[in-house]
């Protein structure tokens, strides 16, 4: 007997959420985000990351686009945004600041996800909000390193969330997902570790807890893929 449904299952279930309605609700989060919002979220990103003209960023699990908006205000970047759902991307198409970025439609969760893009292909991948969705983080985890040139800067944003937070048509989520209810900040970072990446920085994001905007309380964990192995 199978501890859980297979990756395909809770694909097509995964998928079949979000319908018109759940991502009108989502996209009103994303849209009410202000310019402070956004740059708030670059202050913590780049205290601990340098984001300069020409890199090539992956913006893993973009949803309708909160993270590569933010992303956008940085001149220069090059950003694919890769997210598995087609209304959300629908969403994120249709934004002003977003015609110039890449778009990717795919999951990065399982080692059939490995080559939807090349070996070294990003000098960044940035995640927000969604280490606690994926299906299997070791797998993402080892596909963001294989997707990362040597020496190239994984950044992990997520909240600190509680088995009450996934709620209504989401709860039976809560038991399928590893790191759907994870209130430490030490499991993404220790399981990075496992996965080859050198940890630089486990914290608080100090500026976007403290904008009003932010119901649950956010972490970020900076890695990098190492020059050359150990």
């Amino acid at each position: 007997m199978s501890l859980r449904e297979s990756h395909l299952e809770f694909r097509k279930r995964f998928l079949s959420m979000y319908d018109t309605e759940e991502v009108a609700t989502y996209d009103s989060w994303i849209t009410s985000l202000t310019s402070e919002d956004h740059y708030a979220c670059l202050a913590d990103l780049t205290e601990h990351c340098c984001l300069n003209p020409g890199m090539s960023v992956l913006d893993a699990g973009s949803g309708t686009g909160a993270l590569s908006v933010s992303l956008s205000h940085v001149p220069g970047l090059r950003i694919t945004a890769l997210e598995p759902s087609d209304a959300m991307l629908q969403r994120l198409r249709s934004k002003p600041d977003l015609t110039g970025i890449t778009v990717h439609q795919g999951f990065c969760d399982h080692q059939s996800d490995r080559f939807q893009f090349p070996e070294g292909h990003f000098d960044i991948v940035a995640s927000r909000q969604l280490t606690n969705t994926l299906y299997d983080p070791l797998a993402a985890f080892q596909n963001w390193h294989f997707w990362l040139h040597p020496g190239g800067c994984l950044i992990v944003m997520d909240g600190l969330y509680d088995r009450d937070d996934w709620r209504d048509r989401w709860g039976s989520f809560v038991d399928c997902l590893p790191l759907s209810a994870c209130r430490t900040i030490a499991t993404v970072p220790y399981l990075l570790e496992h996965c080859g990446f050198r940890v630089d920085f486990v914290g608080y994001m100090k500026r976007t807890n403290d904008r009003p905007s932010t119901r649950t309380k956010r972490y970020m964990v900076v890695a990098r893929k190492e020059k050359q192995a150990r």
